[in-house]
Order: structure tokens, then sequence, then C-alpha cells
């Protein structure tokens, strides 16, 4: 697999994985605004997906460079179709027949730009 296709794959889902650990995340939050930075800032599921975003933000610069950023960020609507799953295997979230429509039209949309 060529390096540039691998890494279109790999940083959404690496973006996919830091929203489910912000997700994640969230769970701690009292409304309470001063409190929930500072406890955010020590949650290890925040730092994780901090980290996850770092890191596909390195990744993607590389991916970029070796493709035109107009072939390169459709790939990046991926991500509205795996955050939903991961929501619905992980966290017991539903799907709609909608979203099944939406994700075939994005999936296809991905597809024919990517072969062209």
């Amino acid at each position: 697999m060529r390096i540039d296709l691998a890494l279109l794959i790999m940083v959404p889902v690496m973006i996919a994985s830091g929203q489910f650990l912000f997700k994640m995340a969230s769970k701690s939050l009292t409304g309470q605004i001063g409190r929930d930075l500072f406890s955010l800032a020590f949650n290890p599921y925040f730092i994780g997906a901090i980290a996850l975003y770092g890191l596909a933000s390195f990744l993607w610069v590389i991916a970029v460079s070796k493709t035109d950023i107009s072939r390169a960020y459709p790939f990046m609507a991926s991500g509205f179709v795996i955050v939903p799953i991961i929501g619905y295997f992980l966290l017991n979230e539903t799907l709609n027949p909608t979203f099944f429509l939406g994700t075939a039209l994005i999936v296809g949309g991905i597809l024919v730009i990517s072969l062209s």
C-alpha cells in the first residue's frame, strides 16, 4: 500500500478515535466551567485525545506533502462514518436508516474522488 493512501486512511481513524476519547472525557464534566477545565487537564481520556489529534496532525502534513490536498481532504469525510459506528459499538448509540444512506453517499463520494 502506498504511504500516502495509508496515511489518508489512518488520520481519519485517529481523529475518530480521538472523538471517542473526548466523549469519554466528557462523562466527568459537572457543568462548572472552572472545575471542568481543571479536571479535563488531568483526565487520561482527554490527554489521550489531544495526543491522538497531535499525532494525526503531523501525519496529515506528511500525507498532504505526498498528494494533492483536493484529493486528500475528502478522506477526512470518512470520520463522519467512523465516529457514529464507534458510538454504536462502544457507546450503545443508535443508527437509523438515514445514517446508512448518508454513509453510502459519503463512501461513494470518497471513491469517486480517489479514483479520479
